[in-house]
């Protein structure tokens, strides 16, 4: 099982973060993408490609990375941890759940690690933060 007939590599999404990414932001992705790694509930044979999804889930929402040349389910996975402007937060996480397929679950799991980081992040964590991502939470879990 994959996302799609050719694998979207961890190392192709490494080399493509360094590229975009400023420091703080590749360590974020990098501390996601350790988190996705060690969920024992992600299928093995999906674990690879949530990996490189995690690596690579702000580039398109906080650089000017293009998402064009990616494999589709990978690129609409990656698109769906980009948050619309015209959801609130609570609207956005309300769709990781929507469908059952190899990319919503993907984007689901790489969006769940995400939220675990920000929370765990002590110092940078605002009460206006918390606030948001535990709402948002409430509709992953």
């Amino acid at each position: 099982m994959t996302l799609d007939k050719e694998t979207m590599k961890v190392s192709t999404a490494l080399r493509i973060a360094k590229q975009y990414y400023p420091q703080d932001k590749l360590e974020h992705a990098l501390r996601v993408a350790t988190y996705v790694s060690e969920n024992i509930f992600i299928p093995y044979d999906l674990r690879n490609e949530c990996v490189a999804l995690a690596i690579m889930h702000d580039l398109v929402e906080d650089t000017n990375f293009k998402s064009s040349g990616l494999p589709d389910n990978f690129k609409n996975a990656l698109l769906l941890l980009t948050k619309p402007d015209d959801l609130s937060y609570d609207e956005y996480c309300q769709r990781f759940k929507k469908y059952n397929t190899n990319d919503y679950l993907c984007a689901y799991w790489v969006k769940l690690a995400d939220m675990k980081d920000h929370l765990s992040l002590t110092d940078t964590l605002t009460d206006r933060l918390k606030e948001k991502y535990l709402s948002g939470l409430r509709y992953l879990l």
